[in-house]
Formats: C-alpha cells, structure tokens, sequence
C-alpha cells in the first residue's frame, strides 16, 4: 500500500462518497510494488505445481478429462443428497463429474471440462470434502504389535480371567474378557476401503521397514514387561476398558520414535489424516510428534454387546471395577518381546486365532 511520504510530490483527489467527502491519494501507474515485481515468480510456481498431473489427463471431444482415484464407499458423499454435494462441486469449480454405477463399485470418479484448471479446482473441493466427511466412515484395519504369539503370556492373562470371573464381580462376566489369543498394543487405527489402499498401505509399510532397519536401535531387543491394571479414567466405579501396560519411558520413547516416522509415512501416501491422528489422541496437543498409550485391553464391555446393539449404537455400558482393582491392581502379566508390528484386519481372524494379517514387519533385528 502506497504512503503519502513515500512518494516525493503526493497528489490528492476529492472523493464523495454518499454525504461525505474524503481525500484520496493518487498513485502514478509506472510505480512499481514489490507484491508485484513477485507476482510472475508466484504464478509461474503455481503453474508448474499444478502441471504435475497433466500427463494424467486425456483430451475427448472438446473436453479434458481425469480419471481420479477415489473408493467407492466415497461415492455417495460426492453425490450427497437428491446429488447436491456433486451440483455445488460443478458449480464452484465449472468441471463436471462423472460418478460410476453403484453396482460397478469402481474406485474412482471421471472430471471433465474444458480447461485444466477447472479439473485441478474439482479435484481439490473434492479431496476437502471426503477428508471431513471421513469420520463417518468405519474403521477397517488397524496397525497392531501383537503379544499372543507368548504362550506363557497367554497363560497368565487366562489364569487372571478365571481368578476374576470366580469373584462374581458385579458385571465383570468372561463375555468382556479380551481373548488371550488376540491380547496386542494397537498403534494406529486405519480406515482403508479399497484394494488399492491396502496395496498402498502395504508399500508404506515395507518404505517403514527399511527406514527403522537403518537406525541404531533396531539391533536392541524390544520388550514391554506387562504389569498392573489401569482404566481410562480416573473414576474406578464406571468404567467401559481395563488394561495392562508397561510404563516404562523407555519403551515409550522408542514406541513414540518409531510412531513418528510411521505417520509421516502414511500422511505422505494420504493413507492417514492428521485429523483422524488427533481424533485417535495419538499426538501431542500441538500436533508435533506421537504420544501413543501403549495399552493391551482386557475387559471391554463393548464385548458383552451383541451385534444388534452395537449397530444401535448407544452409550457405552460401564461397571464399577473399584473391587477389582484393589484386589488385583498389581498383577504382573510377566515381559513380553515385541518381535513385530502387523497390517491388521478388525474383522478377520487368521488360524490362530489372531486378527488376519496383512502385511508384518520386523521391530528389531534381535
């Protein structure tokens, strides 16, 4: 904005505007801002930035047209109702939409128009809205480090179930117990709804493998010696999750370093938000780095649910385990190895009794 005592003979013109009269200033045309001596260098960034996909794009009658990568489960969010959500996305960026059948079930939408820029604007209004509307989608795998594979750790979570369910604690039925043979520290919940997520997921994890190989930790044995009961809340007479743990910092530490490069991968290859990471409570307040809660779940009362009410959804039962926690809030589960971390199904189980894997992947060499 031009100043009056930066121009050497400053020039005014009355202007009136309504009832009022105001002076104003008048800038010579040949001078020159500096918003403007940078503004070719913005726009010839901003053209190059926006070529990346050309090659992608295929030229059809008098039109261009992309074939973005999208899962079908997204569909109906881009549609929206009586197709609002996909009339307003053509209106604001001038591109029109192509969703397939719903019995085709392609991951995919087509964006065609006239200009590039037009698809490049579409493409952008589109990925904002399927990342807010992505929380009303389900969970489908998550990344799991599994402790199961300890038969003598198996064991001891068993023994406790049968200790626990002999007390005739009000409420605490084995229904809630988490199986031994499924006993893991979730690190990350995953919603992947097409094959060529997994694929891609599949990929992320392997780029993981090598990148935790080549640090200097990854000749150290990881182990979490598994110990006490612990809730989520500080109120011991409602609660819904009791779990074991080993709250040592430096398992945590390593946890945490090596969750900081995982969600960088996944962020790069958009298989996460940092959105659903903070909604997961898995970073820090500001976002910065991981803060996972290493936990191994063993009473749930979600488990106790039929699946009839768990789609009715509801507020989750709790019961009061201030008797159990007193009575067995020291129990030692004994020290486990964490030999690696899996690419996890939720509703697939594999021959052993442990959710499916998909992809696994070492944490040490020892």
């Amino acid at each position: 904005m031009a100043l009056p005592q930066d121009l050497e003979d400053p020039k005014f013109e009355v202007v009136k505007i309504g009832n009022s009269y105001y002076r104003k200033l008048v800038v010579d045309d040949s001078i020159k801002f500096k918003c403007e001596e940078n503004r070719g260098y913005y726009e010839e960034d901003e053209v190059e930035e926006e070529r990346e996909l050309d090659d992608q794009m295929t030229y059809e009658g008098d039109e261009w047209q992309f074939r973005m990568e999208m899962p079908a489960i997204y569909h109906r969010f881009i549609v929206g109702s009586r197709a609002r959500n996909k009339q307003k996305l053509e209106m604001e960026s001038g591109c029109r939409i192509v969703v397939p059948k719903r019995e085709e079930m392609e991951d995919a939408v087509y964006l065609r128009a006239r200009q590039k820029q037009q698809i490049y604007s579409c493409k952008a209004l589109i990925e904002l809205l399927c990342e807010k509307e992505e929380a009303k989608l389900e969970y489908t795998h998550f990344i799991s480090v599994p402790l199961a594979h300890d038969a003598k750790f198996r064991q001891l979570v068993d023994q406790f179930r049968e200790d626990v369910v002999l007390q005739r604690f009000e409420g605490i039925e084995a229904p809630i117990f988490m199986p031994s043979r499924r006993m893991h520290f979730t690190l990350c919940m995953l919603k992947l709804h097409s094959h060529a997520q997994v694929d891609e997921m599949k990929e992320a994890l392997s780029d993981l493998s090598a990148r935790l190989a080549a640090q200097a930790d990854f000749s150290k044995p990881l182990t979490a010696h598994m110990k006490g009961l612990h809730i989520m809340t500080d109120d011991p007479t409602s609660v819904g999750v009791v779990f074991t743990t080993d709250r040592s910092n430096a398992l945590q530490n390593r946890m945490n370093a090596l969750s900081d490069v995982m969600f960088e991968l996944f962020q790069a290859r958009n298989l996460v938000s940092n959105q659903s990471l903070m909604s997961q409570r898995l970073l820090s307040s500001d976002g910065a780095h991981a803060e996972v809660k290493l936990h191994a779940t063993l009473i749930n009362t979600k488990y106790g649910r039929s699946r009839f009410e768990e789609n009715r959804g509801g507020q989750r039962e709790t019961v009061d385990a201030s008797v159990l926690m007193e009575k067995f809030g020291q129990v030692d589960f004994g020290t486990v190895q964490l030999q690696e971390m899996q690419l996890s199904s939720l509703d697939e189980m594999g021959d052993d009794g442990y959710y499916r894997s998909l992809k696994a992947i070492p944490l040490s060499s020892a």
